[in-house]
C-alpha cells in the first residue's frame, strides 16, 4: 500500500474538489444510489453495461487501489460478497462479474477509485472476459516474468501477514483443495495460502498474467465470508503491485468471475489480474446498453435487497450497551458457583482427612 505523504494528501484534496464522486458521496450530485456503510457507497452506473450495474466507491477520495488503507480496503472488499447475492437476487441472474481498472491504459476514466459490480447472466450481451483466445507473446519472455513473479508474490505477501497477522495463517501443512487439484498437476502455481492460490493463466492475455483461486469455493464468491473476500483481494492486489513494479506494467486490470455467464460457461470462481501496456490490443471495455433500462425500477428492486446487508452492518457498528443490573448478576452468580465448588471441595478434603485419620488409629 502507498503510503500517503502530507504532500500526496495535498494532491488527493487538490483532486477532490473536482471529483464528480466525491460530489456523489456529499451528495452534492444525485445518483441513484443502492447502497451506504461507513466506508462505501454504492449507486447506479448512469451508463450500464447490464441490468444491474452497480458502482462502489470509498467515501474518501483514492485514485487507485494502492491508496486505500487498510481498514477501507478489508470493509471495501469484505463487503463484495454478501453485495453481489444482494445484486444476483434483484436481478434474478446466475452469476456476477467485478471489473477494476487501475491506470488510465487499463480503461480507468475517474480520478476516484471505483469497483464496477455486474450482474451477469446467458445471453446478456456482454462477452469480453473469456480470455481463451491465445494471444502472441514471447514464450521465453513469459517463462521469465513467472520465474520473476514466483520469486516476489511469496515474499510480498509474508510481509503482509507480518504487519497484518492472522489466525488461520500458519503456514504449516498447507494442502490444496480438492477443486484445484488440476491446476496443481501443472505446475503452474506461483503463491498459496490457506485461503488461496494464485496460478498462471494457460492462455495468457498479456505478459504476466496470473489467475487468483478460492481453496474455500469452487464457484460462487458470495458463499465467501467477508474475511475470505477481502484476502482473495488482497491477494490479487499483490499481483497487481507485483507486475507493476517487476514486469513494468503500465497498468493492471483485476476482474473477478463467479457464477454462470456467457463468458463463464463451467461458472468458476476466479480473479483475473491482467498486466496493461501500450498498445497491447486488449479491449476489455464494453457499451452501454441500448436501450438503457429503468433505472428507477433497477435501482428500487436492488435496494431492497442490500437493505439487509446495511442493517447488518449497522448491527456489527453498534457499541455494546452495557446493563449493569443484568451483568452484575452474572458476575453474581459466576461467583456462588465458584463459591459452591470451592466448599464443596473443602468438605471433601475434610471427609478424606477424617478417613486417613480413622485408618492410622486402627492401624495402631
Amino acid at each position: 500500500m502507498v503510503e500517503i505523504t502530507p504532500e500526496i494528501q495535498e494532491q488527493l484534496d487538490e483532486q477532490k474538489k473536482n471529483c464528480i464522486f466525491c460530489k456523489i458521496i456529499s451528495g452534492e450530485q444525485e445518483s441513484k444510489q443502492v447502497y451506504q456503510d461507513k466506508f462505501i457507497l454504492g449507486a447506479l452506473d448512469i451508463n450500464p453495461a447490464v441490468k444491474g450495474h452497480v458502482l462502489l466507491m470509498p467515501k474518501e477520495h483514492y485514485p487507485i487501489m494502492p491508496y486505500i488503507p487498510p481498514e477501507t480496503f478489508k470493509q471495501m472488499f469484505g463487503q463484495i460478497a454478501p453485495l453481489i447475492n444482494a445484486v444476483k437476487k434483484a436481478m434474478m441472474t446466475t452469476g456476477a462479474n467485478v471489473f477494476i481498472a487501475n491506470g488510465g491504459i487499463a480503461g480507468q476514466q475517474s480520478p476516484h477509485f471505483l469497483i464496477h459490480l455486474l450482474a451477469r447472466e446467458n445471453g446478456d450481451g456482454l462477452n469480453h472476459f473469456s480470455f481463451d483466445k491465445k494471444q502472441h507473446i514471447e514464450e521465453q519472455k513469459t517463462k521469465e516474468a513467472n520465474e520473476l513473479i514466483a520469486h516476489n508474490l511469496p515474499l510480498m505477501l509474508r510481509n503482509h501477514f507480518t504487519r497484518n497477522p492472522a489466525k488461520w495463517h500458519t503456514e504449516k501443512n498447507l494442502t490444496i483443495a480438492k477443486h484445484l487439484q488440476e491446476i496443481n498437476k501443472q505446475k503452474q502455481i506461483v503463491y498459496a495460502d490457506e485461503k488461496a492460490i494464485v496460478s498462471v493463466a494457460q492462455t495468457p492475455q498479456a505478459t504476466g498474467h496470473l489467475i487468483v483461486y478460492s481453496q474455500e469455493e469452487e464457484k460462487y464468491f458470495e458463499n465467501l465470508n467477508n474475511e475470505s473476500a477481502a484476502h482473495l483481494f488482497y491477494v490479487a492486489s499483490y499481483c497487481a503491485t507485483a507486475v507493476f513494479e517487476g514486469l513494468g506494467a503500465h497498468g493492471t486490470n483485476i476482474i473477478l468471475k463467479t457464477g454462470e455467464s456467457g463468458d463463464n460457461k463451467d461458472g468458476k470462481l476466479e480473479i483475473h489480474i491482467l498486466p496493461r501496456y501500450e498498445e497491447d490490443g486488449l479491449d476489455l471495455l464494453w457499451k452501454p446498453m441500448e436501450p438503457k433500462p429503468n433505472l428507477d425500477d433497477i435501482q428500487s428492486k436492488i435496494k431492497d435487497e442490500t437493505f439487509l446487508v446495511e442493517y447488518a452492518m449497522k448491527e456489527e457498528e453498534k457499541p455494546r450497551v452495557v446493563d449493569l443490573d443484568k451483568d452484575i448478576q452474572i458476575i453474581t452468580e459466576k461467583k456462588t458457583k465458584k463459591t459452591e465448588e470451592k466448599e464443596e471441595n473443602k468438605t471433601d478434603n475434610k471427609e478424606d482427612e477424617i478417613s486417613e485419620a480413622i485408618k492410622q488409629l486402627k492401624s495402631e
